[in-house]
């Protein structure tokens, strides 16, 4: 498995983790920390891997949790009301700049890092 495709499911559980924590609705800002995190922890340095990561991030995040809502109101039986205003045009707009913005950032914070320290290498046997 490639290590940006990696990073997007690591992306994902973390934002699920963020989401079931939370005791308020945070709309994007969970897939947002976790992409920029998993791109920092998996060291990506170029801006497509960034971007994969980032992308695939929402997009699981996103869905999946947005789903479970959606099974969870058909499950209980519980009407649900749908109310079209502006944020719910304007949402899938926002969700993608910041995902944009989450992939751009992760991605200039890991090159601003400096490089871990490597190990000498080893002696020859004597």
């Amino acid at each position: 498995m490639d290590r940006s495709i990696q990073a997007g499911v690591s992306g994902f559980l973390i934002s699920v983790v963020i989401t079931v924590f939370s005791p308020v609705f945070l709309d994007f800002i969970p897939s947002f920390l976790s992409a920029i995190f998993a791109i920092v922890i998996f060291r990506l340095e170029v801006l497509k891997d960034g971007l994969v990561t980032s992308f695939m991030t929402y997009l699981f995040s996103q869905g999946i949790l947005n789903t479970l809502a959606a099974a969870i109101y058909y499950m209980t039986n519980e009407p649900y009301t749908l109310t079209i205003d502006i944020w719910i045009v304007l949402s899938p707009i926002v969700t993608s700049i910041t995902a944009i913005i989450g992939g751009y950032v992760g991605v200039w914070l890991v090159q601003r890092m400096k490089p871990t320290p490597s190990l000498p290498p080893p002696l020859p046997p004597v």
